[in-house]
């Protein structure tokens, strides 16, 4: 949002744009409040998101120059509010400030740190640098008038690939913000625009065709249908996911029912939907990616139950972020205070502090965000567990049918996006009982699409048995001596300097062998087993641990595979020692996904 006085923002557009005005001659400048979503009902693409406990999320909007200021301080409150989603601008003139030359350091200390505590990102891909643009002499001193120079749409393709390529985790990129009210970036021709838009789309679909790209709006249902008609003619497709935008209720609109002014324009967001869907695109989402007001706290909190109660009636917004955390000198929208009043007197600075607005701060914190859906039904490309209230999907579910319980047990979190400690990057995971699977869509289409993580070498490392790098340093890890004579019995591994044998080997074998249990790391060694208290012989693979259970009534012994999955998420704190998800943590991608 830009502290502008935008007053009648549709009547403006249309006496900016005539072309705009030819187009939406159709469009009802009024649309009537409908008390109902309109139909049909939208059936979201969830490919490779995270699979937490709602497809709706609420979050924050705030910004990266205020965010590295006071990133803990931000965080903690992100977090005593319990919004799952932060929305903020990704600058292009930040990242790339000269041609072809990227700085990550801003980017990745606050990408990765907020992927790290649980949070899902919004990034709006903004602002021009100045050696992209075609007037150079405004633009060094104003973002806002900057206009991009025609001759490097590559670069911002570029830019577009090694964002989404770098961080693997921000599954929703908006491409700029608020087009329609900047002079050179859509507001006076949707051709300033679309043709940028869609350079973005591609260049971040080249990256991933499954991340999600949404073209931005803060006048709604006339630029979007201006949208779609220069898209279709244009480009002969549409290149959005999802359309993002801002309903603050300038013109006054009020409730039929109190005569009051609507706390969002509810009428335009159900147009904007009415006409995704006339044209075609029922199944893609709106994004409410700044709601706010500038009035006393208790009008604020008002409003905002107000607003998250309608989209919670409306499936097809799927996120919604209020804007903002806190105020600064320029703008009053805040869910805090500055301690000092600064309005229009100074920056906000490091020495600053903030105060929450009662009763709005309270009235977000406690409004319940995460309504569980009831338990879905299983389908061609979802598996549903009542034992841990959690899903497997997609690719994972292709992976988990190879093993099923026996080899994996049952699903103990939703897919999420974690750190590898191995390679250092960021993939899409899923715990099970035994096992981390790892999605890697360099191999889609292969047997290695799905990759199981390292835990049983993770665990040696935190047991002190391996060092950080996998080399022996203790105990059952350190190199056995080599047998005198090997045989189909018993297998000598000169890469960990271990030896396979016997039953432990039979179950190697029948199991996938290197690709899904991994070298052994250890010799064979008596362990206590920390879910049932007993002690078995034991035996560590890179991903795996194998216990070794006595028959009963003369049956003969068995291999088990352990629970490492379970041990590495109580190491976490995720789940307890009674192997029950940890709902103290909200942030949690244990909890259960549906009641």
């Amino acid at each position: 949002m830009f502290c502008l006085v935008l007053l009648g923002t549709l009547q403006l557009l249309l006496i900016a744009n005539p072309l705009a005005t030819a187009q939406a001659a159709d469009l009802n400048p009024n649309p009537p409040y409908l008390t109902e979503a309109p139909g049909p009902p939208i059936k979201l693409d969830l490919t490779n998101l995270p699979g937490g406990p709602t497809h709706q999320k609420f979050g924050i909007a705030t910004h990266p120059w205020w965010l590295d200021v006071f990133e803990d301080t931000f965080i903690s409150y992100f977090k005593d509010l319990k919004l799952t989603v932060v929305r903020l601008p990704f600058e292009w003139k930040v990242f790339e400030p000269q041609q072809g030359v990227y700085n990550w350091s801003r980017e990745d200390r606050l990408m990765k740190r907020l992927n790290d505590e649980g949070f899902e990102i919004v990034a709006e891909f903004v602002t021009v640098p100045v050696w992209a643009s075609s007037n150079k002499e405004v633009c060094v001193n104003a973002d806002f008038q900057c206009r991009l120079n025609p001759q490097y749409k590559p670069n911002l393709g570029r830019a577009a690939e090694a964002v989404v390529k770098r961080y693997p985790f921000i599954r929703y990129w908006e491409f700029w913000n608020e087009p329609d009210i900047w002079p050179n970036m859509g507001s006076k021709d949707i051709s300033d625009y679309a043709p940028y838009l869609k350079v973005f789309y591609d260049g971040a679909k080249r990256a991933d065709p499954t991340v999600l790209v949404a073209a931005s709006t803060l006048n709604g249902p006339v630029y979007v249908d201006w949208l779609y008609r220069y898209s279709d003619s244009t480009f002969g497709m549409r290149p959005w996911d999802a359309i993002t935008y801002h309903p603050y209720n300038y013109d006054g609109v009020l409730e039929p029912s109190t005569q009051k002014a609507m706390s969002i324009h509810k009428p335009r967001i159900d147009y904007l939907r009415q006409l995704m869907v006339q044209y075609g695109d029922a199944n893609k989402p709106i994004w409410l990616t700044e709601i706010g007001w500038e009035e006393q706290p208790n009008i604020q909190a008002q409003n905002v139950v107000d607003a998250f109660n309608f989209v919670a009636s409306r499936p097809y917004i799927t996120i919604a972020t209020v804007h903002m955390l806190h105020d600064w000198e320029g703008e009053r929208y805040g869910l805090m205070r500055v301690s000092v009043d600064i309005f229009g007197k100074r920056d906000l600075n490091k020495n600053d502090t903030f105060v929450p607005k009662q009763p709005y701060y309270d009235t977000v914190k406690n409004y319940n965000k995460r309504l569980l859906p009831t338990q879905p039904n299983s389908t061609a490309d979802m598996l549903v567990f009542s034992e841990t209230q959690l899903t497997v999907r997609d690719a994972f579910k292709k992976a988990w049918l190879r093993g099923g319980i026996e080899l994996f047990g049952f699903p103990k979190t939703g897919q999420f996006y974690e750190r590898n400690p191995s390679d250092g990057k960021y993939y899409l995971v899923q715990y099970f009982e035994r096992v981390r699977m790892e999605y890697h869509p360099e191999f889609k289409g292969t047997p290695n699409e799905i990759l199981y993580g390292l835990l049983g070498n993770q665990l040696l490392v935190e047991r002190g048995l391996l060092n950080q790098f996998g080399t022996a340093t203790n105990g059952p890890a350190l190199p056995e001596t080599k047998p005198a004579t090997t045989s189909d019995r018993l297998v000598w591994f000169q890469q960990t300097q271990h030896i396979l044998w016997g039953p432990f080997l039979d179950a190697w074998n029948k199991q996938g062998g290197l690709a899904i249990v991994g070298l052994p790391k250890t010799q064979v060694f008596e362990e206590k087993n920390p879910d049932d208290g007993n002690t078995y012989l034991v035996q560590y693979f890179e991903r795996a641990r194998m216990e070794l259970h006595p028959g009963r009534n003369g049956s003969p012994a068995v291999i088990l595979f352990g629970l490492l999955g379970n041990d590495r998420l109580r190491l976490q704190g995720r789940i307890l020692d009674n192997n029950q998800p940890n709902l103290s943590d909200y942030y949690n991608p244990a909890l259960p996904q549906f009641s």
